[in-house]
């Protein structure tokens, strides 16, 4: 029974993206109480700031799955509304994220958790990225628009994780030199105005298509 389901998912890669969404709106909203309590106990503007983050994320996703149903009753307004409504939050979630780069930057974020634990979302923001440009590349020629805005939602979370990742390796390394800051003020503005030009171009080419 196991194999047959496993072989299904295999075969149907839009029913796959649908389970792994909703499996990561499940993760989104652990992560966001997770640093939700610890913003509100420590009074951490950063783990504030990672709780919303997390939480609209969390919000898209399921917006997107619930929209899944309006191509199957031919409602194609509708699920071209809740597309657009993503990439307004998109948008906004990004610019909002401003505030966190800043803290990084400023080196306001403690980290003590060591390098071991860097080591390991290292490798897991790695493995994110990988996944998520090769999904990117497989759904160019897919008819499913959710399908299409989900892997855009999860390559813009892979890109931010470099951001956050960034900053716990130098603080995992016990050095934040001015040039680490520099560097880190480049990268920041870098990574989120990719995201911005990212969202935008996709927005066109949306807008563009319908």
């Amino acid at each position: 029974m196991m194999k047959k389901i496993i072989n299904y998912l295999k075969i149907d890669y839009n029913r796959r993206t649908y389970i792994f969404a909703s499996i990561s709106v499940l993760i989104n909203f652990a992560f966001s109480i997770y640093n939700g309590v610890i913003g509100f106990v420590f009074n951490s503007i950063w783990h504030l700031s990672i709780f919303g983050y997390y939480l609209l994320l969390m919000f898209i996703k399921t917006l997107l799955i619930l929209g899944k149903n309006c191509n199957k009753n031919g409602k194609t307004t509708k699920q071209n509304i809740i597309i657009f409504i993503s990439f307004i939050i998109l948008i906004i979630t990004t610019i909002a994220m401003i505030g966190p780069a800043v803290i990084l930057v400023q080196n306001k974020r403690i980290y003590d958790w060591g390098l071991i634990p860097a080591i390991s979302m290292a490798a897991y923001t790695t493995y994110s990225i990988t996944m998520a440009i090769i999904n990117i590349n497989k759904v160019k020629a897919n008819d499913d628009s959710i399908v299409k805005q989900i892997r855009l939602i999860n390559m813009i979370a892979a890109i931010m994780s470099v951001l956050v990742l960034q900053n716990t390796l130098i603080l995992a390394s016990g050095e934040y030199s001015n040039d680490m800051k520099l560097l880190s003020i480049f990268t920041s503005i870098f990574i989120i105005m990719a995201i911005i030009i990212i969202v935008i171009y996709s927005l066109i080419k949306t807008v563009k298509k319908r």
